[in-house]
């Protein structure tokens, strides 16, 4: 989700102009969660909330103030319904959120650290290019995106198609994989795909065990000479001690601090923003400064 402001982001429009959100757009997956304590195996009671990066960064990204917007096909089925009835009643626009028939809501059980995902060809991996159009763009300010719904095509093109208007309409990306191995048929799949799709992103947002999923190590200064290519200008990595930042002349690090990656994005994300908060003063924050920011 490139942020614009009079950030750093150099993605066509007049730098240092001022600038406030319009709409952050939400493109890839939003399904049900059902979870339980025990085991999948001997589990027979599930507690369900709605998950999904795409949804859940929307929501975020609203509960802070902000103007989330969501792109992508749910099943005209009652999970859909409630799913989409959720978001709105959370503030999230859904106008432009899809409907079909012709394949269910996705699920996503939850038990004893064990996952299991019922998506294959599920409402959301079947949302299409034509479904998605370009017009979104012109009242964004900024797209996001994560990996689940890179597993397969149609949605696949989807997002390729959402990057290619993003770029020609100026507006920025940040990509926020939030892998899940367990939806992919391989790590070496995943893996492949979601590094195709790094240099796309202005804003990266990551975690450590991602980047060692990714590029094999936890070491940033190592990782960096990957991620920072394309069109990424800063990455956002979580790791144990705390989160840091990076551009390609900076860094800063906010030891202790600790969110889901989609909340951590809406948070940043926002405040950037919503408050004009330009890189350098981002990149100067202390830990403590940090925290009341986001």
């Amino acid at each position: 989700m490139g942020v614009y402001c009079s950030l750093f982001l150099k993605t066509g429009r007049r730098e240092g102009a001022s600038c406030r959100v319009k709409t952050l757009y939400c493109l890839g997956e939003a399904w049900l969660e059902l979870n339980s304590p025990a085991p999948l195996a001997s589990a027979e009671t599930f507690s369900p909330r709605m998950g999904g990066s795409a949804a859940s960064l929307a929501l975020a990204y609203a509960a802070q103030g902000g103007r989330a917007s969501l792109l992508t096909q749910l099943g005209e089925d009652a999970f859909g319904h409630r799913i989409a009835d959720a978001l709105s009643t959370a503030g999230v626009d859904i106008s432009r959120v899809r409907f079909t028939s012709r394949a269910p809501t996705p699920l996503l059980f939850d038990g004893g650290g064990e996952q299991l995902g019922c998506r294959t060809r599920s409402s959301e991996l079947l949302y299409a290019p034509e479904q998605l159009g370009t017009d979104w763009a012109a009242d964004a300010e900024m797209l996001a995106f994560s990996s689940a719904c890179l597993v397969d095509s149609p949605c696949r093109y989807t997002h390729l198609a959402a990057l290619d208007t993003a770029r020609t309409a100026g507006v920025p990306v940040c990509f926020v994989p939030s892998l899940r191995p367990a939806l992919w048929p391989g790590e070496k799949t995943l893996r492949d795909t979601v590094l195709q799709f790094l240099p796309f992103a202005d804003i990266l947002l990551l975690t450590a065990d991602e980047m060692e999923l990714l590029l094999d190590t936890r070491e940033y200064q190592v990782g960096l000479f990957t991620l920072l290519r394309g069109h990424t200008q800063l990455v956002v990595l979580e790791t144990e001690e705390g989160v840091h930042a990076f551009t390609r002349a900076a860094h800063a690090f906010w030891p202790g601090l600790s969110a889901p990656p989609e909340e951590l994005a809406a948070r940043l994300l926002y405040q950037i923003s919503q408050q004009e908060l330009t890189l350098k003063k981002l990149m100067k924050c202390s830990a403590p400064a940090l925290q009341t920011l986001l």
